[in-house]
């Protein structure tokens, strides 16, 4: 193989189905640079309740690694690293790395145990920035009801502000976030490449729009996006006569049993990919809430790249790049109006133009592939 084709990739989780934000950029990554003839040996971590060991990544990578993560009581209790990347400590990765001399690509904090390696010393190390994972912690000690968990989290925020340090030992990061340049910039060589997404497959054209459908999507498994759609079921909902669908991977029985009990209102749990998309296309206005500014919220580029009418919060928003593709409320009654307006305004394809436009401007797979492949 040669190096300045190939390089390794270290993922926090197995990137197939790409059904949550942080494993959505790093599938169509590899796919993308896959397309542009770069060999990829992928390395990946895998564990109950999360994607599991698939044939599927073999289409796209030259070997594919995968390691059980250690999820052990003793690596959260007895350990100054943060849990996310001690229990994803694993000698057989190192030792698989140093199979060759190729760039290395560890996909978030998580990966980077063996970052500051005497091993590695001289190899060309790029980091994938996700989030500034102690501000995400933090973010999710809020939302969370256990008193344990909370603790759990706020430690967590505290070790992975101290691990974070090992940044400086990478040769460049790459933030997912415009937001986060200057916070990284305080390690090593900083290059924005926003998201890859799934914005290559056309819009199927016999979708028609459900005029009166509102659709809100997410990771229902996480606190954060569980907050968000209670907030509109106890919000949004009463004010407006629109059928509502909350759909999303792993909701709780909690919020199942919530959505049971209005009449409107439609939960599809853990949609596939397909579904999702034509849930996305068909329905007149997708709503996007957000209580925590962290990264970028690749539903958002999903929405936008397959949908209609797209109404955020600011804090979906990043660096101010949303708001002229975006309808941005703030505001109940401000959210209730804009989907009054909007329910009854066709999405035309000149208004997908101008939206494809703005989005190709920071969000082109094609061109973010080839900043990568120049960088290896």
């Amino acid at each position: 193989m040669s190096s300045a084709k190939h390089i390794h990739l270290v993922a926090f989780d197995v990137p197939f189905p790409p059904r949550y934000g942080g494993i959505i950029d790093v599938f169509y990554k590899i796919k993308k640079l896959h397309q542009h003839g770069v060999k990829i040996t992928l390395h990946a971590f895998y564990y109950e309740g999360h994607n599991q060991p698939t044939e599927r990544l073999e289409e796209f990578c030259v070997k594919v690694y995968y390691y059980k993560r250690k999820k052990k009581l003793t690596k959260v209790l007895f350990n100054k690293l943060p849990f996310i990347v001690s229990s994803r400590q694993n000698k057989n990765l190192l030792k698989n790395l140093l199979k060759d001399d190729s760039p290395i690509l560890f996909e978030g904090l998580h990966t980077c145990y063996y970052l500051n390696d005497l091993a590695l010393a001289k190899r060309k190390k790029i980091v994938r920035a996700h989030n500034i994972e102690h501000d995400y912690y933090n973010g999710l000690a809020q939302w969370e009801d256990s008193i344990f968990k909370k603790i759990y989290l706020k430690i967590e925020a505290k070790r992975l502000k101290r691990f974070e340090r090992i940044l400086r030992f990478a040769n460049v990061i790459l933030p997912i976030a415009k937001m986060d340049v200057s916070h990284f910039s305080q390690y090593t060589e900083v290059e924005y490449i926003g998201p890859f997404y799934n914005g290559d497959d056309p819009i199927p054209p016999d979708i028609n729009k459900v005029k009166d459908q509102i659709l809100f999507h997410g990771n229902l498994s996480v606190k954060e996006n569980e907050f968000a759609a209670n907030y509109m079921l106890n919000e949004i909902v009463p004010r407006i006569n629109y059928r509502f669908i909350i759909a999303g991977y792993q909701p709780s029985e909690l919020l199942a049993e919530t959505i049971e009990n209005i009449p409107n209102v439609v939960l599809i749990e853990s949609p596939k990919t397909s579904q999702l998309d034509k849930l996305i296309c068909e329905s007149q206005i997708n709503l996007l809430l957000t209580f925590q500014q962290t990264g970028v919220k690749l539903k958002l580029l999903h929405a936008l790249a397959k949908g209609g009418h797209v109404i955020i919060n600011d804090k979906m928003d990043d660096d101010h790049i949303f708001e002229n593709i975006c309808s941005v409320n703030n505001t109940t009654q401000g959210i209730v109006d804009k989907i009054n307006e909007l329910i009854n305004i066709e999405f035309t394809t000149d208004d997908q133009q101008h939206r494809n436009e703005l989005l190709d401007a920071y969000f082109n797979c094609e061109t973010n592939a080839l900043k990568i492949i120049d960088l290896i």
